[in-house]
């Protein structure tokens, strides 16, 4: 109601101007975008596209971690690994360093993140099945391919978890958005990083009782204040 308010102040000329609104997948702002920018059309951040589609696998790692967690030794030895080595299974394959072996204490032995990787998807047949749709969305999201990127969502294998093929499932409730973001350069990358740094400004400081000061503290930060 707020941002309503805030947004009709302005002339409905300039509203009307509007052609695309850049947004996470708030279903109340879907809302508020119809009512005060009517010939917007919304892009998709592709942070929270990134965001949505790594907390399904990492809930499904930590789900399967769990299951791990009990007085079996070998169990215990997959329950460890799976909770060393989440980062691995999140990052893009593109992205993985496997110029050289490394010694790791868990297996110790010598392996390639890569190996890692195939060793942790061994545990579990429905969390190698997540990992390698996960790995077909950030291929085609990062082709642009919005036609491939739905596929992989329509066509999800039915032995996974029903949770996880519905938050998977959720992203084509923002199909035109996620299309816009595939072929639109515009993000809040600049925003979100912002954000995230004032609330590291506020959890260092552990908080600021005086709003001016933090005010202050955040324009230092961003080299806005000289001395």
């Amino acid at each position: 109601f707020k941002l309503v308010q805030y947004f009709m102040r302005f002339p409905r000329k300039a509203r009307l101007s509007v052609r695309y609104l850049v947004m996470d997948m708030n279903a109340s702002y879907q809302q508020l975008i119809k009512l005060v920018f009517p010939n917007a059309q919304v892009v998709t951040d592709r942070f929270h596209i990134v965001q949505q589609i790594t907390r399904s696998l990492n809930q499904l790692r930590i789900k399967k971690m769990n299951s791990f967690n009990n007085s079996s030794s070998e169990d215990k030895k997959k329950y460890r690994r799976l909770k060393r080595y989440w980062k691995l299974l999140l990052k893009d394959s593109d992205s993985l360093d496997n110029r050289e072996p490394s010694y790791h204490p868990l297996f110790k032995r010598h392996l390639y993140a890569q190996d890692i990787i195939d060793e942790l998807l061994g545990y579990d047949e429905q969390l190698k099945l997540a990992y390698e749709a996960v790995q077909l969305l950030h291929y085609y999201r990062k082709k642009k391919d919005s036609d491939g990127f739905f596929s992989v969502i329509q066509t999800l294998d039915k032995h996974l978890p029903k949770w996880f093929r519905k938050k998977l499932c959720f992203l084509n409730n923002h199909k035109q958005g996620i299309q816009n973001a595939f072929t639109l350069s515009y993000s809040n990358g600049v925003t979100e990083g912002l954000n995230n740094k004032i609330k590291l400004i506020k959890r260092v400081s552990y908080g600021y009782r005086n709003f001016y000061h933090l005010r202050d503290r955040i324009y230092i930060i961003q080299g806005l204040i000289f001395s």
